[in-house]
């Protein structure tokens, strides 16, 4: 099999796996209540958390989390050893189908942890020291927006600098272009739950 064959179904195969909704799954069990008609009307756990049940709410952001970082970590492991582009873009599949997961006709969640897991993954300390800077400034100034952007922005300048120390898996200019990508995601889930509103 061609790489380009592999990688175009590694990259299907993710966005499959990252396009199920447990905050769905875990709300109709649960609870019986339709996630699309609670809160903000979207199938995320932040939803979750605020209209449904707090506990349900935090096993679905961790799982969230988990599922893109261990598609990112099984697919280096099995299929892409010395290829941390390709498998970066196999992990932006994963992420980018949480937000439009065709199996709920693309009416994801608005949570950041996919990301930041796929940032944990090819550049730990970068995001480690972000995370920190911006779990502190929603502490204490309740910016959870402010927040997330400096997440999408910031990881790739500190991973320019923390480079040298050979512990960021890829280019910085890669983590550069998923953060432009996720800053077009951010733009078009605001949009999508502006009109919703």
């Amino acid at each position: 099999m061609s790489l380009i064959i592999k990688e175009i179904l590694l990259i299907l195969a993710a966005y499959l796996l990252g396009s199920f909704s447990f905050a769905r799954l875990f709300t109709r069990f649960y609870s019986k209540v339709n996630i699309y008609k609670a809160g903000n009307l979207t199938a995320d756990a932040g939803n979750v958390y605020r209209n449904v049940s707090k506990a349900i709410g935090i096993v679905c952001w961790l799982i969230d989390f988990m599922r893109v970082y261990l598609i990112i970590f099984l697919t280096q492991y099995f299929f892409l050893k010395d290829n941390p582009v390709l498998l970066m873009l196999v992990g932006l599949a994963a992420v980018i189908a949480h937000y439009f997961p065709v199996m709920h006709r693309f009416l994801g969640g608005h949570s950041i942890l996919p990301y930041i897991a796929l940032l944990a993954y090819f550049a730990p300390v970068p995001t480690l020291i972000v995370a920190a800077v911006s779990g502190i400034i929603i502490l204490a100034y309740k910016q959870i927006r402010f927040s997330k952007y400096l997440m999408v922005i910031m990881v790739p300048v500190v991973s320019y600098f923390y480079n040298p120390l050979k512990n960021v898996k890829v280019e910085v200019k890669y983590l550069l272009l998923a953060s432009v990508i996720m800053g077009v995601v951010n733009f078009l889930i605001s949009r999508r739950h502006s009109s919703e509103i």
